[in-house]
């Protein structure tokens, strides 16, 4: 940095943020994080570590106590924009899938070409492009 002039150039200001800490606002905000939770990797890593264990804990209740285990919620990992996109498409789909599927079932009303279109077009739209 240029401390006789009192101001830092585009260069050093990008390697100012690409060395902030992995759970700085400005890179969980670059991320994409919606609920602000600000994760590290170590986070992720202890949150996928303690859902394995839930997972064994269950697997081994059910096969030696023969019984529902107690509900034991698993660590949700924070929501990106990213990942808000892909439910909404996953939804799209499903919907598409749905209206294409009832235009063909027997004993069910038929499926208006229109809203067929209108999902077909919604997944065209959330598909990231190529």
């Amino acid at each position: 940095m240029s401390w006789g002039e009192g101001s830092m150039n585009w260069a050093e200001l990008r390697d100012l943020i690409e060395h902030l800490p992995e759970d700085s606002a400005t890179k969980a905000a670059a991320a994409g994080d919606v609920d602000g939770r600000r994760w590290t990797q170590g986070t992720y890593l202890q949150a996928a570590t303690y859902n394995a264990l839930l997972l064994m804990i269950r697997v081994l209740w059910a096969a030696h106590l023969k019984g529902e285990p107690p509900d034991m919620p698993p660590v949700e990992s924070p929501t990106t924009e990213a990942d808000e996109r892909q439910a909404e498409l996953e939804a799209a789909a499903v919907a598409y899938s749905e209206a294409l599927l009832n235009q063909y079932s027997p004993g069910t009303t038929q499926t208006d070409q229109a809203e067929i279109d209108y999902w077909e077009q919604k997944l065209r739209e959330l598909e990231p492009a190529p």
